[in-house]
């Protein structure tokens, strides 16, 4: 993975749970890493769109993206937590794949600054494990 550490915000939380419906809920998800300190603020009932097409993280059939939202925002020290969080496919449709407890987002933020971001609003995104290896998912099947 070729990512500036400067650009490079994770994602992390303590536990997933799946509903019926498809939705990945993050509990105890919160943003950390070099990116928060050049990051704006950001809002409650807010959401971005995760790109997994550079390690074909599949979320449906031929489908990439999936749409990251939030209920609430709180900052503490060097950490973003972020209440009723959760992944979903960007029509929302199908399932999410399982996510373990230790893995968590690598989120490439180069060229989301305040004047580029209206125009580039999906983020490259990567599962890693927790020994910080990205997942493998194109040689799954």
């Amino acid at each position: 993975m070729l990512l500036g550490e400067k650009y490079k915000l994770e994602l992390h939380w303590n536990s997933t749970k799946f509903n019926k419906d498809g939705m990945c809920r993050l509990i105890g998800a919160c943003f950390q890493g070099p990116a928060l300190s050049d990051m704006e603020k950001i809002n409650d009932d807010d959401y971005i769109m995760l790109d997994f097409f550079q390690q074909y993280f599949i979320l449906t059939r031929n489908v990439y993206v999936g749409k990251l939202s939030w209920k609430e925002v709180e900052y503490k020290k060097a950490k973003i937590f972020l209440s009723g969080a959760m992944i979903t496919h960007a029509t929302e449709l199908n399932r999410v794949p399982q996510l373990n407890n230790s893995d968590y987002l690598v989120i490439d933020t180069k060229g989301h600054d305040t004047e580029e971001h209206i125009y580039n609003c999906v983020y490259k995104t990567y599962v890693v494990k927790e020994d910080t290896k990205p997942y493998d998912f194109r040689g799954k099947k």
